[in-house]
């Protein structure tokens, strides 16, 4: 299936004047840099024959490694990740519905411990692995949402991702747990000045924030479009490292400043790529580092290189030519390890009858979870501790008013 996204080339990103202006970066990024910058052409300065170490130790360490996570979209038909409910485990999630309700806690205390599924846990906790030593991704189908309330499709959704993932991420400085995604109707700004989230257009690959697990509840599709797209970081490491080395350095260098803020966010330099404890993570997104052309990066920000841009481009590039279009039903919950996948999405049209409408979560395994890089250690701590309180957001309140530095996040 042809993508928005599939359409998209270098050429026509959507990138900033680029320019050589990585004394700034270099400045930013302190001592700790393992390699010296060409200040003009923002290049490595090592020999293109001599592929650095880091490059070895990553081919060295790919051939030892279980190399399910790394695919191609190709490979998969939709019964190779869609887990499909049968009639038995459908009524199993309605009576833990039924008894969690029962016990009259509050809806937030839900839990694998109080949302018993006797049938289905074995099938969770084999999806669990999966996630964080299989192929990475997986949807759970059979479940109409129109046969819940707003309140009872949450509860559902928390009970069964309890499985998943036992701990619940925050989603923005106000706490936020829960993501409403959809287009916002009722905001006037043109669909490509406002944050991607409240609009229709196509995104690029990115992940989200610093969670490791990505959980999405389909509550409806769109007339046209709008279907989930995913890639595997490590098959786009794969072909970096054998064909582009040294972007494949740059991208692991702590050159990499967000435009991203609040107290979420971590601004400080860091690295977008990662080899950690025997595995490749991905913290990618595109626009907090380079900015959009009508809403640049703030002035104090160190300018990006043209080889930052490019090493943006070619994972870009890459990610579109092994992505896998995920098959979206309504009622579906979709599982992605957001350490090890970048997602995407497709252009949609909604019409009166369809609209897209996706609700997020972000989620931890404690006992399954990969070891998080050092970089990336405080704003995945930040979002999953309790400093800042937790608010529960049931139903979607329109967005009508955002701060310019929104339109980067996906």
């Amino acid at each position: 299936m042809a993508t928005a996204a599939m359409k998209t080339s270098a050429a026509k990103l959507r990138t900033p004047k680029p320019t050589n202006a990585l004394e700034g970066v270099r400045t930013r990024a302190g001592e700790n840099s393992n390699f010296p910058f060409d200040i003009q052409s923002g290049m490595p300065l090592f020999p293109f024959n001599n592929i650095p170490s880091c490059i070895k130790e990553f081919n060295s360490w790919q051939r030892e490694r279980n190399t399910r996570l790394s695919w191609t979209g190709s490979e998969f038909s939709s019964e190779d990740y869609v887990y499909t409910l049968s009639e038995r485990e459908k009524q199993e999630v309605i009576h833990a519905l039924d008894h969690f309700k029962d016990l009259g806690l509050a809806g937030n205390e839900v839990a694998r411990e109080n949302f018993p599924l006797p049938t289905l846990m074995s099938r969770l906790d084999d999806l669990a692995k999966d996630l964080h030593h299989g192929k990475g991704f997986f949807s759970i189908r059979g479940l109409d949402p129109e046969e819940f309330t707003p309140e009872d499709n949450v509860l559902v959704f928390l009970g069964i991702s309890g499985y998943i993932g036992n701990k619940r991420g925050k989603q923005d400085d106000d706490g936020y747990m829960l993501a409403h995604v959809r287009e916002s109707k009722l905001c006037d700004a043109p669909q490509h000045q406002r944050p991607f989230r409240d609009s229709n257009l196509a995104l690029t690959f990115h992940t989200d924030g610093f969670a490791d697990i990505l959980a999405m509840q389909t509550r409806s599709c769109a007339a046209r479009g709008g279907n989930h797209v995913i890639a595997s970081s490590m098959k786009i490491c794969e072909e970096l490292a054998a064909t582009r080395p040294e972007l494949m350095q740059i991208l692991m260098s702590p050159i990499w400043v967000s435009e991203s803020r609040g107290f979420l966010a971590d601004n400080r330099s860091r690295p977008l790529l990662f080899i950690e404890n025997g595995h490749v993570i991905m913290n990618f997104v595109r626009y907090p580092f380079i900015g959009l052309p009508d809403a640049p990066r703030a002035a104090d920000l160190p300018p990006v290189s043209t080889v930052q841009v490019e090493a943006l481009d070619l994972v870009e590039l890459l990610a579109q030519k092994h992505q896998l279009v995920l098959d979206m039903h309504p009622g579906d919950l979709t599982f992605i390890n957001n350490l090890a996948i970048l997602h995407s999405r497709e252009a949609f049209e909604d019409d009166t009858s369809h609209t897209r409408y996706l609700v997020r979560l972000w989620l931890k395994n404690e006992e399954l979870a990969w070891t998080i890089p050092p970089a990336l250690v405080s704003g995945n701590e930040k979002s999953f501790d309790e400093e800042l309180a937790e608010k529960w957001n049931i139903v979607p309140q329109p967005r009508l008013r955002f701060k310019p530095w929104q339109r980067l996040d996906p």
